[in-house]
Parts: C-alpha cells; structure tokens; sequence
C-alpha cells in the first residue's frame, strides 16, 4: 500500500470496513454463538472500526455506527459496562455532529440495553423513550427501528 495514492488507501479501508461490518452481522445473526464467536465478532467489530476511520469519504454517521457497533457486540458477549462507553461515545458523536434521525435513535438504543443490563432500569427506559421519539423521515429506517424496538429495553 506505500505506494497507492490516499485516495486509494482510503477506497481500500472503505472496502475493508464494509466487508468487516457486514461479517460482523454474520454472527450478531447466528441463533447460537460459542465464547470464540463472540472473541471474533468483537475483534471484526474493532477492524471495522478501524477501516471506517480511514476510509475515503467518511463522515460523523460512519463513527456513530462505528461505535453503536462496539456497544451492541459488547452487551452481546456479556460486557455491559465496555457497551456502555461505546453507546455514550454513539451518543455523544451524534449530539457534536448534529445526527438526528437513524444515528440518534440507535444512541439512545444501545444505551439504554447496556443501561438495563447494568440494573439501571430509570436510565434505561428514559432512553428507550429517547429512541421511540426521534422521528425517521424514511420508512424503511422507520420500519427497522420500530421493528428492534418491539421489545422493551
């Protein structure tokens, strides 16, 4: 790679956090996971990040969904608290950047499942509501969030 141009480092590292993204829903979706599952999903969920960083044309929303990434893994392999710190640093991302919509929603998401889980049942359903209140202008983002917040917190 020394001798790519930025631009093609960054398309590189675009490539390499989408294929890392989606490979992380790969086992976010396995109906079981094994304690080695989850050591990769964290470890792919980590790369994306670090590929999203780098990558051509990456905005505020790609470290939001960077970091909302690290917290669901987190909560997912039994580390509230780590998911915690991921979900305020989600929160705080949107909040300096003006993200609203999809991003904001999925902040207070993931904060209020790592809240839950840490017994913080106020917090939690204070950032519950958070997420049900943020208006998505699209239907279908629409659709997929009311969908992941059928169940409570």
């Amino acid at each position: 790679m020394a001798d790519q141009t930025d631009d093609e480092r960054g398309g590189w590292h675009r490539a390499q956090g989408v294929e890392c993204n989606n490979s992380v829903w790969e086992l976010i979706d396995k109906t079981e996971r094994t304690a080695d599952d989850g050591e990769e999903m964290l470890r792919r969920a980590f790369a994306a990040a670090y590929h999203w960083q780098r990558a051509t044309g990456r905005g505020p929303a790609n470290e939001a969904r960077a970091v909302w990434m690290l917290s669901k893994v987190h909560l997912l392999i039994g580390q509230p608290e780590r998911a915690l710190h991921y979900g305020d640093r989600c929160l705080a991302e949107c909040n300096q950047h003006g993200l609203v919509g999809f991003d904001l929603a999925y902040a207070h998401e993931c904060r209020a499942r790592a809240l839950r889980v840490l017994g913080r049942e106020q917090e939690a359903l204070q950032e519950w509501a958070g997420a049900k209140a943020v208006h998505i202008a699209d239907p279908e983002d629409q659709a997929v969030l009311d969908a992941d917040l059928a169940v409570g917190p």
